[in-house]
């Protein structure tokens, strides 16, 4: 993931966006720019399977990265979201039921079992937290 969060890095030093060098949150403006961004790819998203043009749908999906990987070094996140990506997977593989069995819900999303955990994010970020 370093690797990608090092190109973003370029892109924003290049073209003068901005980068936090520790987790914060941005100004309203900017969070409600990266907010936009992130909805206009995603709409980009839909129109590509809509027309089922599998060309558009890649893009769409490299542009939500390239953008969601920019919002990380807007929030000063970068040196830490390899582990945040990591712990919620961790808690995301906790949605197996006692027996290792998974549960959907009708329209096919996983669902969380008994045995799920949330994230310790805190325990990550805990030196910048309040």
């Amino acid at each position: 993931m370093k690797k990608f969060i090092n190109k973003l890095v370029e892109f924003h030093r290049t073209f003068e966006v901005n980068i936090e060098n520790k987790p914060t949150i941005p100004s309203l403006q900017r969070c409600e720019l990266r907010q936009k961004l992130i909805e206009e790819e995603v709409s980009e998203l839909k129109d590509a399977w809509k027309n089922n043009d599998l060309t558009e749908v890649a893009d769409a999906l490299a542009d939500i990265q390239y953008v969601l990987l920019g919002t990380v070094l807007e929030f000063g996140l970068q040196d830490y979201f390899e582990e945040i990506f990591n712990e919620v997977h961790r808690s995301n593989m906790s949605k197996l039921d006692k027996r290792g069995n998974v549960v959907h819900r009708s329209d096919g999303k996983v669902m969380k079992s008994e045995i799920y955990f949330v994230p310790n994010l805190k325990k990550i970020l805990k030196s910048y937290l309040p």
